[in-house]
């Protein structure tokens, strides 16, 4: 039997990345998948490949900084599979430039995608999830959020927000049966870091890691499958860091 047959589960950011590779991975362990992106394309290919597989995989599109969308996403996945189990956030977007030359809107556009709409998420999956007896939220951070990163600064502060944040919630919502945990994969090979790190960089972070590696979209995944399930029972309020900084 599958770890997570009869569960379910609603993953953001899931039209690509280290979202899809979460979407499809709990997929494959049993759960019923709600999916939510704002690329309705790469939504698609995942929704296509879920199904392929033989997975319940219901596709929704959603701007995560809007929390009108963000509620109607959760409600129809609710709607649709009955209830949640698992929430995982992936949602995010990054924008490199210095500070000095940033504007108003560049600094917000990032902000309200990312520490925005992890709040909005938040707050509606754990109105769901305590429906239920609780469940598992896991919310995805980043080394830029404890180290920072020159011309990644509404990025770093972002990311250094959802871990303040989860500690907090995980406070609040530990009597209504919710662990919040968040993953922090590191360097990762995925679309959005191929987009503005330059492969000199990639193969020097490698280099400098003990197992001479970045990680993968299906690491990720696989540490996420351990907080959706009992490895993540006891776990509330951390984030899980799996790979060294270098």
């Amino acid at each position: 039997m599958a770890v997570l047959d009869g569960k379910v589960a609603l993953v953001t950011g899931a039209a690509s990345g280290i979202g899809r590779a979460c979407a499809e991975r709990l997929a494959r362990e049993g759960a019923a998948v709600a999916i939510g992106d704002r690329d309705p394309a790469g939504l698609e290919k995942t929704r296509a490949a879920i199904a392929a597989g033989g997975g319940t995989v219901e596709a929704m599109t959603v701007d995560v900084a809007d929390s009108r969308s963000v509620d109607a996403m959760v409600d129809r996945a609710v709607a649709a599979l009955g209830r949640l189990d698992v929430v995982v956030h992936c949602a995010a977007i990054l924008r490199v430039k210095p500070v000095i030359e940033m504007t108003d809107a560049e600094w917000r556009e990032v902000l309200s995608v990312n520490l925005d709409g992890t709040f909005y998420v938040s707050r509606a999956a754990c109105r769901a999830l305590a429906q239920h007896q609780g469940g598992k939220l896991i919310l995805m951070t980043s080394d830029r959020g404890l180290y920072g990163h020159p011309q990644r600064s509404s990025y770093a502060t972002s990311k250094g927000g959802i871990i303040a944040f989860l500690k907090s919630l995980a406070r609040e919502v530990g009597p209504l049966g919710i662990t919040v945990n968040g993953l922090n994969p590191g360097q990762t090979d995925t679309p959005m870091m191929r987009s503005s790190t330059s492969q000199e960089r990639i193969d020097a972070r490698a280099k400098s890691d003990p197992l001479g590696r970045i990680g993968t979209v299906e690491d990720a995944a696989e540490m996420v499958v351990f907080l959706a399930t009992s490895g993540g029972d006891i776990m509330t309020g951390q984030v899980v860091t799996v790979r060294m900084v270098g």
